[in-house]
C-alpha cells in the first residue's frame, strides 16, 4: 500500500471496529426503509411514488444504476437483489424518511427529530471514517455505534 503518516496508521484499528457496524447499518435502514413503504404503496413504491416525489434522489440513482451497469462484474450478486435504494446514500436516506414523514413518523420512527438527530450524528462518522480517517477517534467510534444502536433497536421494535 502506499506509505502513510503514522498517525493515519494508528487509527486503522478504529475504522476496522467501524466498518462492519457501518455497513450493517446502512443495509439494514435502506431494507427496513424499503419493507416499510412497500408496505403503504407496493414493492414498486420507488417507481409508483418516489420518482415523483422526489425527482432528484430518482435522478441519482437511475445515474449510480447506469454507472455500475458499465461495470456488472462488480457488485454484481447472484444470491441478493439490487435495489434502487441500495444505491442511495445515508443522506438521501434522511431525505426519503422526512419525505415520507407522514407515513413514517410516529409508525417506524417517534418523531422525525429522533430520527434527524440520531442520522446527522451517524452520517457525519460515518464521513470521518469514509473521507477523513485522520479525524476520526475511538470516541467517534463509540458515539457512531451507540446512535446505530439507538436507531436499529427502534426499527426492530417495528419491523
Amino acid at each position: 500500500m502506499l506509505r502513510i503518516p503514522a498517525e493515519y496508521v494508528d487509527l486503522i484499528p478504529v475504522g476496522e471496529r467501524l466498518f462492519s457496524p457501518i455497513f450493517q447499518f446502512e443495509n439494514g435502514l435502506r431494507l427496513a426503509i424499503h419493507k416499510f413503504l412497500s408496505q403503504f404503496y407496493d414493492n414498486n413504491w420507488w417507481e409508483t411514488s418516489l420518482k415523483s416525489r422526489l425527482p432528484d434522489v430518482y435522478r441519482y440513482v437511475q445515474d449510480a444504476r447506469a454507472k455500475k451497469d458499465l461495470m456488472p462484474w462488480i457488485g454484481d450478486s447472484s444470491c441478493i437483489t439490487i435495489l434502487p435504494i441500495h444505491l442511495t446514500t445515508l443522506g438521501q436516506l434522511a431525505k426519503i424518511v422526512e419525505t415520507y414523514k407522514s407515513e413514517c413518523i410516529p409508525d417506524l420512527f417517534p418523531t422525525l427529530d429522533f430520527f434527524s438527530g440520531h442520522m446527522e450524528i451517524i452520517k457525519r462518522v460515518r464521513n470521518l471514517y469514509a473521507h477523513m480517517v485522520p479525524c476520526l477517534s475511538p470516541k467517534d467510534e463509540r458515539l457512531a455505534r451507540r446512535e446505530m444502536l439507538t436507531l436499529c433497536q427502534h426499527i426492530n421494535t417495528k419491523l
